[in-house]
């Protein structure tokens, strides 16, 4: 009987050595930066004009679809368009976020531009994190490229890494998480380098090239990405994608609204009539299956410019 306090009293000091844990601080308001479309480097590219420096800072965790952000969405479609609410198919489940977003925030600058990307890692799982800037050659800065495990060690949880680089390569390029199954389970954006028009090789096709036509699609699992990986690679099952999300929307999970069926929204481009318009798609495809968009014509691929005839 003299020995059980004891037991619970060292139980105790070791649960408090347990929790104690050194933590940088993160500011609160990291947690409600907009999507960066009114990013002052978001800009027309002009002849002479010096680089800016581009700063971003990015908080990586966590974070669910379909939230209590999302208030009354679907039935009240504007909801759906919240702050913090990710809407994506309609399906609730767990997700990789920046910021809250899916896709995460968009990168948008000039051609020799520099980038500086400061990356919070605020997962609960306790997993370390990277950003991979695809199409980007890195000259010069090949311990920026954010490949996990061969440029860099990874982010721990609850630390942070400053990614440094020049923005060289003009065209369409996308940033993704490069650990574990991040990617494919929300962690990608647009990144886009334009260039002044007088360089630019096919700038008499189109008359506008705009932030709200970058067009990412990616397929889409109903649940985290890990469990469907292990059962497609260890069981006669396979895994396939229940949709194909643009923009992070989709419509796959039907809502009842009485005798009225409400999906989450689809995404929309709008144009006008008799104007030319630059479209450009990225694919965050995970499976093995490829995507294909059918277009009449390309203008690139990553960033090299294809010949027009």
């Amino acid at each position: 009987m003299k020995i059980s306090p004891l037991c619970i009293v060292l139980a105790c000091v070791s649960l408090s050595n347990c929790v104690t844990v050194q933590t940088h601080s993160l500011d609160e308001e990291l947690y409600y930066k907009d999507d960066y479309k009114t990013h002052p480097c978001n800009r027309p590219c002009e002849d002479q004009a010096p680089p800016r420096l581009c700063r971003y800072k990015w908080v990586v965790e966590n974070y669910w679809s379909l939230s209590k952000a999302c208030l009354d969405c679907p039935f009240n479609q504007s909801d759906c368009f919240r702050p913090h609410c990710v809407s994506t198919d309609g399906v609730q489940r767990g997700i990789v976020s920046v910021n809250r977003m899916l896709p995460g925030p968009s990168i948008e600058v000039c051609v020799g531009d520099a980038i500086e990307v400061k990356v919070y890692n605020e997962l609960v799982s306790a997993e370390g994190t990277a950003i991979h800037w695809h199409g980007l050659l890195q000259k010069g800065t090949p311990h920026m490229d954010g490949v996990n495990q061969i440029t860099q060690c990874p982010i721990l949880p609850r630390s942070s890494f400053t990614y440094r680089f020049k923005a060289l390569e003009p065209g369409t390029h996308y940033w993704h998480g490069h650990a574990g199954m991040h990617r494919a389970d929300g962690l990608f954006g647009a990144f886009v380098v334009r260039q002044p028009p007088s360089r630019e090789p096919h700038r008499s096709l189109y008359d506008h090239d705009l932030s709200e036509h970058v067009i990412l699609v990616n397929d889409w699992l109903k649940g985290m990405t890990l469990p469907g990986y292990l059962k497609h690679h260890h069981s006669d099952e396979l895994t396939m994608p229940s949709q194909m999300l643009i923009n992070g929307l989709g419509a796959y999970e039907e809502f009842k609204d009485g005798n009225r069926s409400v999906y989450t929204p689809r995404a929309s481009f709008t144009v006008e009539g008799g104007k030319r318009y630059r479209f450009r798609v990225i694919s965050n495809a995970v499976v093995v299956c490829p995507i294909q968009v059918s277009v009449k014509m390309c203008l690139h691929k990553d960033f090299l410019s294809f010949e027009i005839s």
